[in-house]
């Protein structure tokens, strides 16, 4: 009889352990330096070249079984467009020197998958960044990849968003850390 009276216990520690460490990864500290690089910005170009993109939402069931997954490459929306274009500006000092930006958008998705013990929330970003100059001749270029993922007894579309948009912060924050350099 004891055994079966402990069983909501240790699920209820689980699921308690599970949210703090999903909430742990969206406190995490992404930006160690401060990035300030000498330019005026003339323009800030945003291309996606992800050929799968969709404005469908990621499917989560109620109730998941393992070996239930789902993958979708979501639509840059305007407001991470504009996101990224005010994360891109705030890494600049204004100078004489005019420069023109290219933010290419390579891999972005979230993932969801089912597993016995628990659910697995995915998502990666990769981003490639070209400095021009006012001539639009290259300077530099850099691509930086992130990946974040949690696994929890409960699996959310909130949650996925979240961290989804943290992954095109860092991804855009380590470009321009890596162009500091």
């Amino acid at each position: 009889m004891k055994s079966k009276s402990l069983i909501p216990v240790l699920l209820s520690i689980l699921l308690l352990t599970s949210c703090a460490s999903k909430q742990a990864l969206l406190s995490k500290l992404t930006e160690p330096n401060k990035i300030k690089l000498l330019g005026k910005i003339v323009d800030i170009e945003i291309i996606d070249k992800r050929i799968n993109t969709s404005l469908e939402k990621i499917k989560i069931p109620m109730i998941s079984f393992p070996g239930e997954s789902d993958r979708i490459s979501p639509v840059l929306t305007e407001g991470q467009k504009q996101l990224i274009t005010n994360k891109i500006r705030s890494y600049f000092i204004t100078s004489d020197f005019n420069v023109n930006i290219k933010c290419y958008i390579l891999t972005g998705f979230k993932e969801f998958t089912a597993h016995t013990w628990h659910e697995k929330e995915y998502v990666e970003f990769e981003a490639k960044i070209e400095l021009l100059d006012e001539n639009n001749i290259l300077k530099k270029e850099v691509s930086q990849r992130v990946v974040f993922e949690a696994k929890s007894m409960d699996a959310s579309q909130s949650y996925l968003d979240k961290i989804y948009e943290k992954a095109i912060n860092t991804a855009i924050y380590k470009c321009f850390d890596q162009l500091q350099r």
